[in-house]
């Protein structure tokens, strides 16, 4: 087995960035966030993962959920709230009100990246072993597991999965 190869600073969000602007998946990703509870930076870095042929066990989705929670329930999600309670008050006519939406998007986008740094630096605790005979991105095996273990159907995760293998 050998070693897999050092991991940049930024290569988790580089990953997130490109994955999230394929046709559908930004849609496909808010949707199961706002009405199966997905976190979705948890599942971009299970694709994550799956690119690298790292393999995600229920221990170490454990460990990643309890080290990020801090920052969303306090960051994320407050932010979030606050943005979609804008819109929903005051619409989108009013120029003032739009732009400071816009700041509090730009503020909720860099706690969800901390949010993925966190999830990044996950894996210094891990053995960084892969199988070069295993790949994993094939078949999304953590991405399954991560949604399986939240209760999405196969036929939700199988059309996430196309959106995620298009162009792969």
């Amino acid at each position: 087995m050998a070693s897999a190869p050092p991991v940049a600073p930024s290569s988790f969000w580089d990953f997130s960035l490109q994955l999230y602007v394929r046709p559908g998946v930004a849609d496909s990703c808010l949707q199961l966030q706002d009405e199966q509870g997905v976190n979705v930076n948890l599942l971009l870095w299970c694709a994550w993962l799956d690119a690298q042929d790292l393999i995600l066990d229920a221990g170490r989705l454990h460990s990643a959920q309890k080290r990020i929670h801090g920052w969303d329930e306090h960051y994320v999600l407050p932010l979030r709230q606050l943005r979609r309670r804008m819109k929903a008050e005051f619409g989108t006519t009013n120029a003032d009100i739009e732009a400071l939406r816009t700041q509090i998007k730009q503020a909720e986008l860099l706690a969800e990246k901390q949010v993925q740094l966190l999830l990044e630096s996950e894996l210094s605790t891990w053995h960084k072993e892969v199988d070069p005979a295993v790949d994993s991105s094939a078949d999304w095996s953590n991405v399954r597991f991560y949604l399986h273990h939240l209760s999405v159907t196969e036929a939700t995760i199988a059309r996430l999965l196309e959106l995620f293998a298009v162009d792969c």
